[in-house]
């Protein structure tokens, strides 16, 4: 595998599209460099992995339990 991936390569790693990965590093979410100033954009796998697990971790903290239905079926 790739030291380096590009945002395509990053995108399919990850299975996302590339603006998610766009928009990831805009929003400093995904560690990445950026080469020469330019919008060529390089990151790692592992920085993925640790990118995929803060979201999936932050999904789970926002999940909430679904309320209980009352005796004629309706909700609460």
């Amino acid at each position: 595998m790739r030291t380096w991936l590009s945002v395509k390569a990053a995108a399919e790693y990850a299975g996302v599209s590339r603006d998610t990965i766009y928009v990831a590093c805009q929003r400093l979410e995904l560690r990445h460099v950026r080469l020469a100033g330019r919008r060529t954009i390089r990151t790692r796998a592992h920085w993925i992995d640790e990118w995929l697990e803060r979201h999936a971790r932050g999904c789970q903290a926002t999940t909430t339990t679904p309320r209980a239905a009352g005796a004629d079926g309706a909700r609460s």
